[in-house]
């Protein structure tokens, strides 16, 4: 796990579960790199202590992997981390949902614009670059695909990139006829390169990333809910992190909303039981 802090962010030691007089450790999955996460998140930690009158430690992991692994093993107090692992958390280990943001998760297949395929079919024989496989991106990207008849390993490669620019370098360079991506990938990808590539596909729309309290806190779920969902009011301080995020604000996570991810569990746990 990585701890957040001035300098470098070297790998500590998994967090213990806060007691009186400790920080509570706030886990935010590694969706973006370490600086961009504390500068993000660094306002919201400050809510946080203000209003419950707590120290807050912000913490990470160098990997999805590491960090859902890290959440099952009940490293953290706190997490915000994608649907289907916070799904799979709440089944698995107990985890309490708290909440999830307003704006909804939406996963692109994209491709390029001089030459994109004209349909789908032709993806077979080919490659998709994407992100780390336990994303909800890759996940839906794949789930998706295989109902139109496209499996993964079998129809299609898929290769695995780095950030959401070198999956956008893969389909220009023409390692990847198409690439999954999201509307914050694409923001976050050079101008240059986004002026060479087009939206092929707009997939389903899901919740996007879910708070979650581990079940030891559960005396205090009902107030660390209401603490969470004062991250809407002006008074919290926090405008410059939805400005910076796109995530609009927090609202009361549905059952509905948490049971439209079990369709990626089996794939989830598959791909968390290979990487042993």
């Amino acid at each position: 796990m990585c701890a957040f802090g001035l300098g470098a962010w070297p790998l500590a030691s998994p967090a213990q579960p806060a007691t009186a007089g400790q920080p509570l450790q706030l886990g935010v999955l590694p969706i973006s790199s370490t600086r961009v996460l504390l500068r993000n998140y660094t306002p919201v930690q400050a809510y946080l202590e203000r209003t419950l009158g707590q120290p807050v430690e912000l913490v990470t992991a160098p990997d999805f992997r590491t960090f859902h692994r890290g959440t099952l093993q009940g490293s953290y107090d706190l997490v915000v981390t994608a649907t289907h692992l916070g799904r799979a958390a709440q089944i698995d280990a107990g985890w309490l949902p708290l909440g999830r943001y307003t704006a909804l998760h939406r996963t692109l297949l994209i491709g390029r614009r001089a030459g994109p395929p004209a349909r789908l079919e032709e993806l077979r024989g080919q490659t998709l670059a994407g992100p780390d496989t336990l994303t909800l991106a890759a996940m839906e990207a794949f789930d998706w695909l295989q109902g139109r008849g496209l499996r993964g390993g079998v129809d299609y490669t898929y290769l695995e990139t780095p950030t959401p620019s070198s999956a956008a370098q893969a389909l220009i360079n023409g390692q990847s006829l198409l690439a999954v991506s999201s509307p914050q990938g694409m923001k976050n990808t050079p101008e240059a390169l986004r002026e060479q590539i087009m939206v092929f596909a707009n997939l389903p729309e899901l919740p996007s990333l879910l708070w979650l309290a581990h079940p030891r806190l559960a005396a205090r779920q009902n107030v660390l809910k209401s603490a969470l969902l004062g991250l809407n009011t002006p008074a919290a301080g926090v405008v410059e992190f939805f400005e910076a995020t796109g995530y609009q604000g927090v609202r009361e996570v549905k059952s509905a909303e948490l049971a439209v991810t079990d369709r990626y569990l089996p794939r989830l746990r598959e791909v968390l039981k290979a990487a042993r």
